[in-house]
């Protein structure tokens, strides 16, 4: 699993929670790294991204992570946290 293109996003993203919400920005983000963590098993679970060849997203609540399987070296990589409201 490699994480760290999208550490930053999911820093941003909880860090800005946090600012009105500690509790549930704790929340929040261990449960998106849960759903980033559980790609490891499930890889193929998450749906294709239309305009970007190779890449996958998988929604969590308001969110989406986005991510790639790199099939030869049997790795998963976390590409992005995003909020749906992101997304044009």
């Amino acid at each position: 699993m490699i994480l760290e293109e999208a550490n930053e996003d999911l820093k941003n993203i909880v860090g800005y929670i946090a600012n009105e919400n500690p509790s549930a920005a704790e929340t929040l983000g261990g449960e998106l790294l849960d759903a980033a963590m559980s790609l490891e098993s499930l890889p193929y679970r998450g749906s294709r991204v239309k305009r970007r060849r190779g890449f996958l997203k998988l929604i969590h609540g308001q969110y989406l992570i986005y991510y790639r399987i790199q099939e030869q070296k049997k790795l998963v990589e976390i590409v992005a946290f995003r909020h749906g409201a992101q997304i044009k």
